[in-house]
């Protein structure tokens, strides 16, 4: 009999180690799930969920885009609307090209190009955009930053959104 309490004894002491042990085992479990490097793996997943969604999120913005592009029209030059042509641009190329120096030069010269913006040169320091443009115009034979409809400019700039090319 005495056996019997001496077991049952060790037996309580037994299962209550054992209680005590998970216990602490919990805690340190608990405590390496809020330690920086678990966190981090968990960052990284968010990172990489986040950036997944942040894509998809691109991908459907620019199908819309495309679709609002393709009901559009005009013609866009550095991204704002133009109601010149392209063959307006070369034509103004070949007048500004045979124009003097002094009058090409001269503080204030400035052209629109359809737009809402002007370019204007200025001597004052020795910016002349316009005769970039034209330079470019007559060595390509064609107008950078020109696009014949909304949609062509969709293409280029796909992820822009149509409504924000300026008037």
């Amino acid at each position: 009999m005495e056996k019997i309490k001496q077991n049952k004894i060790w037996i309580t002491i037994v299962v209550i180690g054992i209680i005590v042990i998970g216990i602490l085992l919990a805690m340190l479990h608990q405590q390496k799930q809020n330690s920086p490097e678990a966190q981090s793996s968990s960052y990284v997943s968010s990172a990489k969920a986040s950036s997944a969604s942040t894509s998809v999120q691109d991908k459907n913005n620019e199908k819309a885009y495309a679709k609002k592009a393709a009901k559009m029209k005009g013609h866009v030059f550095n991204q704002y609307f133009t109601t010149w042509s392209k063959q307006d641009f070369i034509n103004w190329a070949t007048n500004y090209l045979s124009t003097n120096k002094t009058n090409k030069q001269k503080d204030g010269l400035k052209e629109n190009f359809g737009t809402s913006k002007t370019w204007q040169n200025d001597f004052s320091n020795a910016d002349f955009p316009l005769d970039d443009i034209a330079k470019q115009i007559k060595s390509d034979g064609t107008v950078s930053s020109y696009y014949d409809s909304v949609k062509d400019f969709n293409k280029a700039y796909p992820a822009i959104n149509p409504d924000d090319i300026k008037k």
